[in-house]
């Protein structure tokens, strides 16, 4: 059994992710660590856990009681001044769910950029620091690593994405082309196109929902659209949660699971790929807990067949 330990307990994202674990065969969640709601119990400040867990957080859990921690803070800079002041036991796991150790184009740097379609098999081989990527970044990757493993990525490329927002601000624009995940996710590319210098153009906008992300990624290119969807289907057909789909896919196929649906056509010159993803789980929980399966040897499904819930 596979022991945890989860800091930053009282926020959104550790929420989400002891959702996921009280039901995962393998792990037992040992200590909640949440300083400002010591002793109170988990299930009053995270909903829909009544009768799930009977937890309370604590101010400063053990890392000698547990096997990997999940560093759920919520402010940048929290998760690097944990890993400084906090002796971490050799052997013991650590899963960083905030920007602090985003470096994907580091390898000498020992977190692993843990997007498992691009860096499985670092994550199988011995890892023990794990840096989840920002969700913007990963719905782009997820979109475009294919195009980058066949080194097609020598034109602009155009983003838009539409994000979660408060129900009072649908079609408000969120990024005009500035964002620290553009970089993020160009740094992650150049791991399989080392010539990649194409900039990517990101447009954001409001959805008026409250949990999920759906891109429109698009890019000159002379491949035919037949072969740009054989490079997709080979890509991703030893992944177990991003598919291919004939047609539009739409968040109510990806809200409350691990998985990415993409959509891939060619309009002129142009390949147009579309994608949904959960940027709560498989933008941020579940796929720490993917990442988790990797690293101890599970197989990558296990606790996370995960049904897609109603639209909220």
């Amino acid at each position: 059994m596979i022991k945890a330990g989860i800091t930053g307990g009282d926020s959104t994202a550790a929420g989400h992710l002891i959702r996921i674990l009280i039901n995962h065969p393998d792990v037992e969640i040992v200590w909640v660590e949440a300083p400002f709601e010591e002793g109170e119990l988990i299930a009053r400040h995270h909903r829909g856990l009544t009768g799930e867990t009977y937890m309370s957080f604590c101010a400063k859990g053990n890392p000698e009681e547990v096997n990997v921690i999940f560093l759920c803070n919520s402010e940048d800079g929290d998760s690097e001044r944990y890993m400084r002041h906090t002796p971490i036991p050799e052997g013991v796991k650590v899963i960083d769910l905030s920007p602090d150790f985003r470096s994907p184009e580091d390898e000498e740097s020992p977190w692993v950029y843990a997007v498992p379609e691009l860096n499985r098999k670092p994550l199988v081989r011995g890892a023990v620091r794990a840096s989840i990527p920002g969700p913007l970044a990963h719905i782009m990757l997820l979109a475009l690593l294919p195009l980058a493993k066949n080194l097609l990525l020598n034109a602009p490329i155009h983003v838009n994405m539409v994000t979660p927002s408060s129900p009072e601000r649908p079609g408000e624009v969120s990024v005009v082309l500035e964002h620290e995940e553009i970089g993020e996710a160009q740094r992650a590319l150049q791991v399989l196109q080392s010539s990649c210098s194409a900039p990517i153009h990101l447009t954001g906008i409001a959805g008026g929902w409250n949990r999920g992300l759906a891109c429109t990624v698009y890019m000159d290119t002379p491949i035919s659209e037949d072969d740009i969807k054989d490079m997709y289907d080979e890509y991703y057909e030893d992944h177990g949660f991003t598919f291919l789909s004939e047609s539009f896919p739409d968040l109510g196929g990806v809200r409350g699971t691990n998985k990415c649906l993409l959509h891939v056509q060619k309009t002129g010159q142009k390949v147009v790929v579309s994608a949904v993803l959960d940027d709560s789980m498989k933008g941020s929980a579940s796929v720490a807990v993917h990442v988790m399966n990797l690293l101890f040897g599970l197989q990558e499904r296990v606790g996370l067949t995960l049904a897609a819930t109603a639209d909220d």
